[in-house]
């Protein structure tokens, strides 16, 4: 598994060469196209260097022929041969030039060819003025004869370069192909060897690959198992963990009863009657009047009350006694009534709830409702329940909402909402926090109507 990358090394090393192979026969393929456009060129110059000699010899030709004859058809070959003659010598002349071959002897070919042409049209107006009498001037034959001749060897001798490039191009042009031969061939080998190892290696990386695969899953199969039993483990110690806290919250809202019943009788009663022995000193004092009796009397008032506001802040009466519709109708209008927050209430069928599901419920009301009041800075609070079937469960959904300024960038870990969420969790159902469709804030909880005997009626598992 250490050497996976020899066999990918391998691979890149074959593309390489066969790349290589590729890009080398490119070349020698550009390289043989130059040689064979020189080939052709020297091939084309050589063939116009022959045909300018074919045509100098039809001047020659016609020459001749109008000379002993006189006669004007005999001309012809003369006539055509000046004409195609002018075109050949432009282009002969630019290829000789790129070709290479030496400006000396260029210019003296271009002079022998002048020279031959104007002693031939010498001649043959010689021929036509004067008439039988030109063909006893050995001279001008004479000369006619060494130009020509100088003529053929200038165009021998350019015809031998051309030969030669001709030669040359074949030469290197077989070189390349011998070279492209050799190189292809140790490429493309090279490549079929190191394509040969790398597959190899790959067979052998695939085989231990799976050895490895086989063996973790054998692993997986095994940590899926203790996975599994520790998984069982902490949902037991979860469930036990959730039933102690069930537990727990029943005890901590028996406490909470047990304290109001004391704080309202024990301190209520105490109240009461030094209130009555404050009325009845009073009713002994009369008709004077003494300040401190007053005073006395006021304290044993606000004894009373704050006796009764303790024992329905630790337990509302009216939760045991009337249920959850009427304590939460008391509270928001004692809420109202002190805030001036305009509240509204609105329970559908809140009877189907269990006893156990009302205090949380309660709980998460006055919990929310002081968030309003510390954060929302909310004129209208709205609370409704009804029921609602939640994933094939029915429950019922109660939901809080304000007409403030929204939740904001309120975390979700405040503690506020973390006891709300743990209160609905406790309960055996879900909790959600977020703004209201009209604007402001939405507490929404949901509880099912059928709660996990196991967790004390309050841990069915619900997602909402």
């Amino acid at each position: 598994m250490r050497y996976s990358w020899l066999p990918f090394s391998l691979l890149l090393a074959a593309v390489l060469a066969f790349v290589g192979a590729a890009v080398g026969t490119s070349r020698s393929l550009a390289e043989l196209l130059v040689r064979d456009t020189e080939r052709s060129e020297a091939m084309r110059t050589e063939a116009d260097l022959q045909r300018l000699k074919t045509l100098l010899l039809d001047i020659e030709t016609g020459q001749r022929g109008f000379i002993i004859t006189g006669q004007q058809p005999f001309l012809r070959p003369y006539e055509e041969a000046l004409l195609e003659l002018g075109q050949l010598k432009a282009g002969l002349r630019e290829r000789l030039a790129r070709a290479g071959a030496p400006s000396l002897s260029l210019q003296r070919l271009d002079q022998l060819v002048r020279q031959r042409l104007e002693q031939a049209r010498v001649i043959i107006a010689r021929r036509v003025s004067g008439g039988d009498a030109v063909m006893r001037d050995l001279g001008a034959y004479a000369e006619g004869k060494r130009v020509m001749d100088d003529l053929r060897f200038e165009i021998d001798q350019l015809s031998q370069g051309q030969q030669q490039r001709v030669a040359d191009a074949d030469r290197a042009s077989l070189e390349v192909q011998q070279r492209t031969t050799r190189l292809g061939r140790l490429l493309l080998g090279a490549g079929i060897v190191a394509l040969a190892f790398a597959l190899a290696l790959m067979f052998r990386e695939r085989r231990l690959r799976d050895t490895a695969e086989a063996g973790l899953r054998q692993a997986n199969a095994t940590l899926e198992s203790q996975v599994a039993q520790r998984t069982e483990e902490l949902q037991r110690a979860l469930a036990r963990i959730r039933s102690f806290a069930v537990e727990l919250e029943r005890g901590v809202e028996a406490e909470r009863r047990r304290l109001a019943r004391e704080v309202h009788d024990q301190f209520g009663q105490v109240g009461t009657a030094i209130k009555m022995l404050t009325l009845s000193l009073r009713s002994k004092l009369a008709p004077r009047t003494e300040p401190l009796v007053d005073e006395l009397q006021n304290m044993a008032e606000e004894a009373i009350r704050s006796a009764r506001q303790i024992s329905a802040a630790l337990r509302p009466p009216l939760l045991d006694e009337l249920g959850l519709e009427a304590a939460l109708s008391h509270y928001l209008q004692t809420l109202q009534r002190q805030s001036g927050l305009t509240t509204t209430l609105t329970l559908d069928a809140a009877d189907a709830l269990a006893p156990d599901q009302a205090n949380p419920l309660f709980r998460i009301v006055q919990e929310a409702c002081t968030n309003v009041l510390r954060h929302a800075g909310a004129s209208a609070l709205r609370v409704t329940g009804k029921p609602w079937q939640q994933g094939g469960v029915d429950g019922y959904l109660l939901e809080i909402c304000d007409n403030g300024q929204g939740p904001g960038d309120v975390r979700p870990d405040a503690s506020g909402l973390r006891g709300m969420r743990e209160r609905s969790t406790l309960a055996g159902g879900s909790f959600e926090f977020g703004p209201a469709p009209g604007g402001g804030t939405r507490v929404g909880v949901w509880l099912p109507l059928q709660v996990n005997e196991a967790a004390g009626g309050g841990d069915a598992g619900g997602t909402w």
